[in-house]
């Protein structure tokens, strides 16, 4: 992979960053497709993957792009102690164990199974993008246990057989269930996504050490090449975009990536129901 790829996949992290704090959603989402299409250009990536290998690459790829971003969101949080951790920590173990599922079955699945899979969740991405999220109201946590960890599993299990933080599942389940405030549940939700992305990117590091037909530059079925680059692009760009928030008429933007993501989430489910059946 040249310069000019590296340099390429940087731009792309600051536009992936950008957008996620801009209208206040997870990197992931928006990620995965930029890596299919990397994948499917052999001059791009260094190597022509195998279809079946290419959607993991992508997964897990993404998955660890997420880790320091997530990490950085629950420090910051923490430090302004707004991580509730008697409802974050049993959700995050959860998730921990979930994530490791998750990924040893995007192993066994089909490509076209995965990227079906990721249309949908990007489809479900738009609705609650478009929809937004509401405001929380202040009402007592009312979720036992047994919840909390079905919750983890859930977000989990997603998270890392998808390649994504989480939170489009996490978020509406915090909220309505759980009955977290705004605030509480987007630092309850990075909390998730660091555990759920850490687990979930060392069981693909594990599960691809000697796989043969990996890109150059990879680690286990993580790219480094690639994920290096936009490592350091969407970290610097997500406080750009959370400042303009406040000046840009986001519900606007909000309605504009909201019809993109249900279109990109469509062409990916009809093109690989196509293939499977």
């Amino acid at each position: 992979m040249g310069a000019g790829v590296a340099l390429g996949l940087g731009v792309a992290g600051l536009a992936v960053g950008f957008i996620a704090g801009l209208i206040g959603i997870g990197g992931g989402v928006l990620m995965v497709p930029l890596l299919y299409a990397f994948y499917e250009r052999p001059g791009w990536a260094g190597a022509l993957l195998p279809p079946e290998l290419a959607p993991v690459v992508a997964h897990a790829t993404s998955l660890f792009v997420i880790v320091p971003t997530a990490i950085k969101g629950v420090i910051s949080y923490q430090r302004a102690k707004l991580v509730p951790w008697r409802v974050a920590l049993p959700v995050a173990l959860a998730a921990t164990f979930a994530a490791v599922l998750g990924a040893r079955l995007a192993l066994e699945l089909p490509g076209p199974a995965l990227k079906l899979a990721f249309g949908l969740l990007v489809v479900a991405s738009g609705v609650q993008i478009g929809v937004g999220r509401g405001r929380p109201q202040d009402r007592p946590l009312r979720a036992g246990l047994p919840t909390l960890s079905g919750i983890g599993l859930v977000v989990g299990l997603t998270s890392a057989l998808l390649g994504v933080g989480g939170g489009v599942v996490a978020i509406p389940l915090l909220t309505n269930v759980v009955g977290l405030d705004l605030q509480r549940v987007t630092a309850t939700s990075l909390s998730i996504m660091a555990f759920a992305s850490l687990a979930g990117t060392a069981t693909y590091i594990a599960g691809g050490l000697g796989v043969d037909g990996l890109p150059p530059g990879n680690l286990g079925y993580v790219h480094l090449w690639a994920a290096l680059p936009l490592v350091a692009g969407s970290l610097l760009a997500v406080g750009w975009g959370a400042r303009l928030n406040r000046r840009l008429p986001v519900r606007k933007l909000r309605w504009v990536f909201a019809v993109a993501f249900i279109l990109i989430g469509m062409r990916l489910v009809v093109q690989n129901a196509r293939v499977m059946f």
